[in-house]
């Protein structure tokens, strides 16, 4: 891999853009500086204070910058495609690669690992002692439960629960707030206010012009606890598990085989599609789908676990709705007869078409044009059937419904 150098990586940043990264992480540069001046100012903030510079990020960030120096510099660590990138990523900071589709994967350079590596544990202890991270969780916590919030109120609830938890100790809170990414780096501004967002929102005026037509103003009041369990596990959160309906659906969940992270991630995505509005979202059933055991259920089976996902997915806070749910108002809830109409399992694709194969080849002196007893052309030039649970057979390692045979479903 090419390795780029940190002053390489800054001077391919637009002057603006420099500022903003610098106010990020705590390191505020005049305006009327020239752009390499800039660079450099913030070039030596990096490579000379990094401790400090660290702690002006998220904990998502630091804890993958643990991640990547314990795995060593130069060394790819595999993950999922998370919904919304870490702000190391997004600037360049840490490296990434997206060109598999199946993988994101993530290494941090030589020159980067010797700059934080001595310092990257005692940024995360410093962050949990202090209460930084505790005050970001029960942000993103209100922020995934409401979408969007006016930053005044986001700011009130926040301080209400520090108020009960620490005393009015309201000059750390607002430090801690002051030099905040979420704040910072999730902050939305226009005619019509200021407002804090999820990170998990992609699109801020859909919500706002639902909102208005369903003049929806009255936001639901949460206990602490909520929005605290709300907001932990960036970046996979999930809304709503510890309420009945969210118990039945990790129990099921359970039952289908996943466990760990496959399990968090299953989770999560049922949350979040959950938040958009169509009566019919057949993603919303996706990760049902996708589960390890969901070919092994019968039809009686099959539809009871449709019927847990389609309960969780009214039940939980919706957005739009600031934070009211869908069996709460009576709106938007899953429409019983297109839910009917959830998408067939793999199982039955594979019923329903057998065997695939490709289509015989023009006959040309010195190639064989006979099939052979079980219908195949021979030489390699047909794919006999594969289940969609075996392995690809290309070698990938990956299941053939996750690889190949999802292109000819």
């Amino acid at each position: 891999m090419k390795e780029r150098t940190l002053h390489t990586l800054l001077d391919g940043f637009q002057k603006m853009e420099l500022q903003d990264l610098g106010s990020i992480l705590g390191n505020e540069m005049s305006s009327h500086l020239r752009k390499s001046q800039l660079v450099d100012q913030l070039h030596t903030y990096l490579r000379g204070e990094p401790r400090r510079w660290m702690s002006h990020l998220m904990e998502r960030d630091v804890r993958l910058l643990k991640e990547l120096v314990h795995a060593g510099p130069d060394k790819v660590q595999y993950q999922d495609f998370a919904d919304y990138p870490s702000l190391l990523e997004a600037v360049g900071l840490v490296e990434y690669d997206d060109s598999d589709e199946h993988y994101h994967k993530v290494w941090i350079s030589r020159e980067l690992y010797d700059i934080v590596a001595p310092e990257v544990d005692k940024v995360l202890r410093l962050g949990e002692k202090s209460g930084q991270y505790e005050v970001e969780r029960v942000g993103l916590g209100y922020l995934n439960l409401y979408g969007i919030l006016p930053t005044e109120q986001f700011v009130d609830l926040v301080m209400n629960w520090y108020e009960h938890t620490y005393g009015a100790d309201f000059r750390s809170l607002t430090r801690i707030l002051h030099q905040s990414p979420l704040v910072k780096m999730y902050r939305y501004s226009d005619s019509f206010g200021d407002y804090v967002c999820s990170p998990c929102v992609d699109n801020v005026e859909e919500i706002f012009t639902l909102r208005k037509q369903l003049k929806q103003k009255k936001f639901k009041p949460f206990e602490w606890k909520d929005a605290f369990d709300a907001g932990a596990g960036a970046p996979y959160f999930t809304v709503g598990l510890k309420t009945p309906e969210g118990m039945r659906l990790e129990q099921m969940y359970r039952r289908l085989g996943y466990e760990g992270f496959d399990l968090v991630k299953a989770e999560h995505d049922t949350w979040l599609e959950a938040q958009y509005t169509e009566q019919q979202n057949d993603a919303l059933f996706s990760p049902l789908l996708d589960s390890p055991l969901c070919h092994e259920l019968d039809d009686s089976s099959w539809l009871e676990c449709c019927r847990i996902v389609r309960a969780y997915a009214d039940s939980v806070p919706k957005w739009i709705l600031c934070g009211h749910s869908a069996a709460d108002t009576g709106k938007y809830q899953a429409d019983w007869e297109a839910w009917k109409t959830v998408p067939e399992r793999e199982s039955s694709v594979a019923d329903e078409y057998p065997q695939w194969t490709m289509p015989e080849p023009t006959v040309t002196e010195g190639f064989a044009s006979d099939m052979d007893a079980n219908g195949y052309l021979p030489m390699g030039f047909a794919i006999p059937h594969v289940a969609p649970d075996d392995p690809c057979p290309c070698g990938s390692g990956l299941r053939y419904c996750r690889c190949h045979g999802k292109y000819l479903s």
